[in-house]
């Protein structure tokens, strides 16, 4: 078979049951290590000019991206980064200033979130792939995916649909009505926020019980973090920004698509136990965010949505590479 045929999702769970038949825990946001009693966590990402990077977007911000993409991951486990490595393919014939900014945007995402850029590695290629690997100390135990339970509540750290109407925007080669309204849709995707604080405040706090990185997309890692529980979710509110309801409103679109199947954000998804409630909202208060209640963590199978209507299965769809995207 083709890796078009099986799509990334099936190539992943393939190198997952590889891993685990090695005896490797795998699956999650970070893989997890200890030496010397120090309990830390790992993660990559990696970004392809040609599929990941909307026209337009300065190499600067690209580079940030990607490594607030590797240290989004890390503070969905509650891991504060320490250090990353960041490694480039380019084609000959890229200018070297640009290539540098690059760089330049890693170091920035990574001084950003209080880590360092100590290395990485050059190569060729005849488009521009960068990858960065992070470095995380967890200072408590780390919040997996799989931790939540059936009557956990399921909430998020901020609201969806902004990166979604962004590259509406970007591939479609369109501008809203309002230019503060196009500033802040472009900042969203360009310029992405990890929320570190938010993961640290609740691994600290130990009121989580799961967490997952929304990179994906919503729907997709709604699946993800349910499938690694063993539970299903029932979604009864789906945050959409203010400024995703005015795009949609204006282009025609549906906002609830745009907030589920946008990807690219990196909001965190978590589970937490009804008794730990508020302990989870004040912890994530405190450093100044918030968490918004989705729904709820079932016995049965399966994301349910009961929005807008009667309750029916939420698709579990994302991006995805290797396949054609709908």
């Amino acid at each position: 078979m083709k890796l078009a045929e099986v799509g990334e999702r099936g190539f992943v769970e393939s190198i997952i049951k590889k891993l685990r038949s090695l005896g490797v825990e795998a699956g999650d946001d970070a893989a997890f290590i200890e030496v010397a009693g120090v309990k830390l966590a790992l993660a990559c990402d990696t970004l392809v000019w040609r599929t990941d990077i909307p026209p337009g977007m300065e190499s600067l911000d690209v580079g940030r991206k990607a490594a607030v993409s590797c240290i989004s991951d890390l503070a969905a486990k509650g891991a504060r980064p320490l250090a990353l490595l960041a490694s480039l393919a380019l084609p000959a014939s890229m200018d070297v200033e640009e290539a540098l900014k690059l760089v330049e945007g890693v170091g920035v995402g990574a001084a950003e979130y209080g880590a360092e850029l100590l290395g990485g590695d050059t190569n060729e290629a005849t488009e521009v792939v960068l990858s960065v690997a992070g470095l995380g100390l967890l200072e408590h135990p780390s919040i997996k995916r799989s931790g939540a339970r059936p009557g956990d509540y399921i909430a998020a750290t901020g609201p969806f649909g902004l990166t979604g109407a962004a590259l509406h925007m970007a591939l479609k080669g369109l501008k809203p009505s309002s230019e503060e309204l196009q500033a802040k849709l472009w900042m969203a995707l360009t310029k992405p926020r990890a929320r570190l604080k938010e993961g640290l405040a609740l691994a600290s706090s130990r009121a989580a019980s799961a967490s997952i990185d929304s990179s994906d997309g919503l729907a997709l890692s709604l699946h993800q973090l349910a499938e690694a529980s063993g539970v299903g979710l029932r979604i009864d509110h789906v945050p959409v920004a203010e400024e995703a309801e005015a795009y949609a409103e204006e282009l025609g679109l549906d906002p609830l698509s745009l907030a589920l199947y946008g990807g690219e954000e990196y909001e965190l998804i978590v589970a937490v136990p009804r008794e730990k409630w508020g302990v989870a909202t004040a912890a994530v208060e405190a450093v100044g965010g918030r968490l918004i209640k989705m729904g709820v963590a079932t016995p049965t199978r399966g994301v349910e949505l009961h929005v807008g209507g009667a309750p029916r299965e939420l698709p579990r769809r994302g991006w995805e590479h290797f396949k054609p995207q709908a």
